[in-house]
């Protein structure tokens, strides 16, 4: 057995999700919240449309969105309106938790087609 002394007070954001159709998941900060903290922001956004995975699915409704401060690179939140976003929601809750860049989820070489892989045209902000 592993203690690595990981608890639920070391927990950071928390990513939730809606099973509607199509499901909508979340984590982190809105727009409007990352603003009101203080955070110079840039906005990602992607109509689900463009994505290949969505086209085969037959459901290309919904959209990608996700806060990134301006200052750093990193990711401050997300909300994905989309097929499959409550598994890629927890792809941008370890680069939140991990304090990385949103350009390292953007150059990841994803298999096709993939929901994930929207993250390579979604990040070109």
């Amino acid at each position: 057995m592993c203690n690595t002394g990981y608890n639920r007070t070391k927990r950071k954001a928390l990513p939730s999700s809606v099973f509607i159709d199509p499901p909508f998941s979340k984590v982190g900060l809105s727009e409007k919240e990352a603003i009101k903290v203080g955070y110079e922001i840039k906005v990602a956004k992607l109509p689900a449309a463009m994505i290949p995975k969505a086209i085969v699915l037959e459901k290309p409704q919904g959209l990608l969105k996700v806060i990134i401060n301006a200052k750093t690179n990193e990711i401050l939140g997300a909300a994905l309106f989309c097929e499959e976003s409550y598994e890629m929601i927890n792809l941008i809750k370890l680069a939140m938790d991990s304090h990385l860049s949103y350009e390292i989820l953007r150059d990841q070489i994803y298999t096709h087609p993939t929901m994930s892989e929207a993250f390579n045209d979604l990040f070109n902000v």
